[in-house]
């Protein structure tokens, strides 16, 4: 009998470790890694919410000027860092030299980040492509952009952790061509409708996250009979957390998550 009272121990435990990293039932995602509790965008960010048992991440990826994968939201690193200047006008050996304002941490690389995940099967990581400007990103950069992020992740990352998402359709449609495999999800900042449902399938992505203060109980029900999977945001309260789960969504990407686990934040 003892045997089997070990084997039950280990089974609910590893079943209370998959339902510490969700709210009510939905994975969290900790967006930007979680930067209202740290820098945003960094490793550590993620490390941090990841040892406190969260298991989903958002992270925001640019291309410097050769051409490589570096964490960043904004186009400009004044907000965050103690440099100047724009990404993409930037080489990663200029991006090396850069701290965070907040805790003076590196800015990541892609494979920064990856190497972190790598060996960790149990997660989500949604990776936006911030691929907006098409000045910046014309379609030759771009295909170079998806070439490179798809590799990246695929050489490294567990298969089925990783979501490619986008406000850009221009990269979501090139990201299918480069990798038709991969999953990927559009991201819209008005309120959805059947058209913007249509166009998401026509991308071929698999989720559609869209903003909850503009998103009626009818529409996001009717993103999940599309078969598409559901995201609403920005989720920054509990009320938020709460009006999500309602509406069935499958993920809820929210700037606090420790607080939704009721987990405290001990900054280092």
């Amino acid at each position: 009998m003892r045997p089997l009272r070990l084997l039950f121990a280990a089974v609910l435990f590893q079943s209370n470790a998959l339902f510490a990293a969700d709210y009510q039932g939905v994975r969290l995602i900790a967006h930007r890694g979680a930067g209202h509790e740290f820098d945003e965008n960094t490793v550590a960010a993620c490390q941090q919410s990841y040892e406190r048992g969260i298991r989903g991440f958002e992270v925001d990826l640019r291309l410097t000027r050769d051409n490589q994968l570096v964490l960043m939201h904004d186009n400009d690193v004044s907000r965050t860092t103690n440099g100047s200047g724009k990404v993409e006008e930037l080489t990663l050996a200029e991006i090396r030299q850069l701290r965070t304002k907040g805790h003076g941490v590196l800015i990541p690389t892609a494979d920064d980040l990856f190497a972190y995940f790598k060996d960790k099967p149990d997660v989500t990581l949604l990776l936006e492509m911030k691929t907006s400007d098409a000045k910046v990103y014309p379609d030759d950069r771009l295909e170079t952009y998806c070439r490179l992020l798809s590799e990246s992740a695929r050489n490294t990352l567990p298969a089925g952790t990783y979501c490619f998402t986008s406000f850009d359709r221009r990269s979501l449609a090139q990201m299918k061509r480069v990798a038709p495999a991969m999953l990927t999800g559009l991201i819209s900042s008005t309120p959805p409708t059947a058209e913007l449902i249509e166009e998401a399938k026509k991308l071929g992505c698999g989720r559609l996250s869209v903003p909850i203060d503009a998103t009626p109980r009818k529409f996001a029900r009717e993103i999940k009979t599309s078969g598409l999977e559901l995201s609403l945001w920005p989720i920054r309260t509990r009320e938020d957390a709460d009006l999500a789960v309602a509406f069935g969504a499958n993920i809820i990407c929210t700037d606090i998550p420790s607080e939704l686990l009721n987990k405290k934040v001990n900054v280092r």
